[in-house]
Parts: C-alpha cells; structure tokens; sequence
C-alpha cells in the first residue's frame, strides 16, 4: 500500500504561515476600505523542453499597499504535458500603504504536479514546490475592473507571461 509523504510539503506550510504573518501589520494600517480581488488569469509558461505551456486559471487575494492570496493555474504544452500549480503569493505596491493600481512586484510559493497526456493528481511522483517572483502593473479599467500584464521568472518553470483581467469586490 503507497504511503503519502507530507514531509514533502512542510517548507510549503512555513512559506504559507510566513506569507501571512508578514501581511497583517501591513493590512492593519489602512482601516478604510480593503481591495478584495478575483482575477481570472491566461498565462504562457516554460514548464517543458517541448515547447510553452499554454494555460488559464483564477487568483484571488485581498490587501492595500501589500495584498496576499492564492492562485490556481492549468496549463498544457504542445506536447500535452499537463501541469495544475497551486501558489500563495504576496504582493507588493510600490505606490505606497493605499495603494491597489499600478506597479506590483509579487513573490509566489506552493505547488505543481505534472502529468504527461493525463490530467495529474494531487499525489502524482511527479509534484515538487514552485517559487517564482513577477512584476507588473494593474491597469484599472473603471472602477471596479482592472486589467493586469505580467511577467514571470522562478522554478520550476523559467519564464511566464500573463494577463488578468479581474474585479474588485
């Protein structure tokens, strides 16, 4: 009977916790009014030697000035190499403890599982933590809309390139 290694994901919890509790002085600053987001996501990724990997998903976080939160992303190569990356991520707005616009740098930390001409699964061998950092600049689009360029570097992956266009609660 296989056995499920969680050992595996420890740095993963730590990276989490310290995600977290990094964010909360910086969020008990601004009282007024919190930028509550969810942000479906395409992105174009270098997570295989046969070619980009093409894929979507949705990212959903909170914060002014820093916001933290999570993202969930699919992405299939051309040579149908499936990969689901499960991140955290912590953002920065250099703009100041209000700010939800314009340019973020943003560190991302969690998991990926790849699966060749399948779909993988959550304890698929072929998983291992992904960490990467990105930079962008939100666009707003109104006033609760805004759309958001970005690029990518970390591991596994080498190079990732993406846009969200995304509402803010």
């Amino acid at each position: 009977m296989p056995t499920i290694r969680i050992v595996k994901f420890r740095p993963l919890i730590a990276i989490i916790f310290l995600f977290f509790f990094t964010a909360v002085p910086a969020r008990a600053q601004n009282t007024e009014k919190t930028d509550f987001f969810i942000a479906p996501l395409a992105e174009i990724l270098g997570y295989s030697r046969q070619g980009p990997s093409f894929g979507g998903g949705v990212a959903v976080g909170a914060g002014n000035g820093v916001a933290i939160g999570a993202r969930f992303l699919y992405a299939v190569d051309t040579e149908s190499v499936n990969t689901v990356e499960l991140a955290v991520f912590m953002r920065f707005y250099p703009g100041g403890a209000d700010a939800c616009t314009g340019l973020f740098v943003q560190f991302n930390a969690g998991a990926f599982v790849l699966g060749l001409h399948e779909i993988p699964f959550a304890f698929a061998k072929s998983g291992s933590i992904s960490a990467g950092i990105a930079a962008g600049w939100r666009f707003p689009l109104g006033e609760r809309w805004y759309m958001e360029p970005s690029v990518r570097v970390g591991y596994p992956y080498m190079l990732g390139a993406g846009v969200a266009f995304a509402f803010r609660l």
